[in-house]
């Protein structure tokens, strides 16, 4: 077929066009990436320098504690140098590290933030710091100053363009595939000497989430029992639902975490269920099913109930249920153990109820393992009305309870609860010390058609 001269000058025309649109499409593409790649390398410059500077100032901070007589100034101190460890986190958590972990840099600001808010809290009750205290502080500034001096460093090596942020992301793409050599070049190098040259932290022994006894812990409920074979942990696991047939098999025994357990699976039709029996007097621990849930049909009051009952066949007495949540068909209620008008809320169970079909489908007893045992409380030394006296006067006291409530370094304080309601009906449960008078803890209360959450 033979094509005309003013065809193959149209096509001519439009191959050509097409052409510089493809051209202005990539150029406009690569013009965009580089605005893009510019935008980020921003952003992980301006988190580095957050970091910098947030460092350098807890730096400071702590040396200042070292210092403080007063119990208000060590309080105002600790305040700001939680401050500085919180910025410093969140600032450390943008940067591309990826793979590259800086977990002890990430560990060093979480337990001296955390050791620092504990400080402030204890010092404005009117503490005094003892010697124990100012020699930690002593070594978590001498830690921030050799974080600081490094992170000083690499931040000037960055001004000045001898090392480029954009390598921790080379980094963390062909670490899985190269050899360790590619991240001992550049930032992504002093990041990880620095890592390796990071001082032993003290040991922390405190009220708070990383103090060392909480390390250190073993499970009250299981003290004096003897170990149990995996023949009788399969035997407990048949018993716990009921069952009369079927295979329980114990897959294998966990260790290395606050109770060694066996876990036992047993298929049971469609779906598999899960046991963590402990190794040590034979308590389970967890239970779960793949099962998931259909659409409710039965009322969240009758599930607690169904709740109630499980625990009741199961041993469990004296179990209060104190709070429910619904997702969707599935209802979690919390108990905690209750004794002459107490509520130990350390002592907690779980338990998962299908609103489908009203059977229990979770259980969990961590809680109530590591914490129940006998207690020989004394009677409170501060009174209901007493009190009462501590309570804001902008809101109304609905109800009254004694509890027990844990702390932060999982120890145990003994309060009067208080539900208490303002002027617009919002509710929270205030705790005042049964010992001290002090206000403890506030809690919200957010109630909803799908339960109560507390925050």
């Amino acid at each position: 077929m033979k094509i005309s001269k003013k065809a193959a000058v149209l096509a001519a025309t439009y191959i050509s066009a097409g052409f510089l649109i493809l051209l202005g499409f990539i150029i406009q593409g690569n013009a965009s990436a580089a605005v893009y790649r510019r935008k980020i390398a921003v952003n992980y410059n301006h988190a580095f320098s957050e970091l910098a500077t947030a460092v350098e100032e807890l730096d400071v901070t702590l040396k200042k504690a070292k210092y403080a007589s007063s119990p208000a100034m060590l309080s105002a101190v600790c305040a700001q140098a939680y401050a500085n460890a919180m910025s410093a986190d969140a600032a450390l958590s943008s940067l591309p590290y990826g793979n590259i972990e800086l977990e002890h840099t990430a560990a060093f600001l979480a337990k001296t933030g955390d050791y620092a808010y504990f400080l402030s809290k204890s010092s404005a009750a009117g503490n005094e710091c003892s010697q124990d205290t100012r020699e930690i502080l002593c070594s978590l500034s001498e830690s921030a100053s050799l974080v600081s001096g490094t992170l000083s460093g690499l931040y000037a090596r960055l001004i000045a363009g001898n090392v480029s942020i954009a390598e921790l992301k080379e980094a963390e793409a062909q670490i899985s595939s190269q050899e360790d050599s590619i991240v001992d070049k550049g930032l992504a190098g002093s990041f990880k000497q620095m890592e390796s040259e990071f001082p032993e932290l003290p040991s922390l022994i405190y009220d708070g989430p990383f103090s060392e006894h909480i390390e250190n812990a073993s499970p009250l409920y299981l003290d004096g029992m003897d170990d149990i074979t995996e023949s009788e942990a399969e035997e407990i696991a048949r018993k716990f639902i009921g069952a009369d047939t079927g295979n329980f098999t114990v897959q294998y025994l966990r260790e290395g975490d606050e109770i060694p357990v066996f876990v036992v699976t047993h298929e049971n039709g469609s779906e598999t269920l899960t046991f963590e029996i402990s190794r040590t007097g034979g308590q389970v621990i967890y239970y779960g099913t793949t099962r998931m849930p259909g659409a409710p049909i039965i009322k969240p009051e009758e599930g607690v109930k169904t709740a109630e009952q499980f625990l009741k066949q199961r041993g469990y007495k004296s179990m209060s249920p104190t709070y429910w949540s619904q997702d969707g068909g599935e209802l979690v209620v919390n108990f905690a153990w209750e004794q002459d008008g107490i509520i130990y809320y350390p002592d907690l169970i779980k338990v998962y109820v299908s609103l489908d079909t009203g059977s229990v489908r979770g259980f969990e007893s961590l809680g109530y393992t590591m914490c129940h045992t006998a207690r020989n409380l004394a009677e409170p030394l501060v009174s209901e009305e007493r009190a009462k006296q501590a309570i804001s006067c902008g809101v109304k006291i609905v109800s009254h309870n004694l509890a027990v409530i844990p702390t932060s370094g999982k120890n145990e304080v003994f309060c009067h609860e208080f539900l208490c309601e303002d002027g617009n009906g919002g509710k929270c449960l205030i705790y005042i010390d049964a010992v001290t008078g002090e206000e403890e803890k506030i809690l919200l209360l957010l109630e909803s058609e799908n339960g109560t959450l507390t925050i």
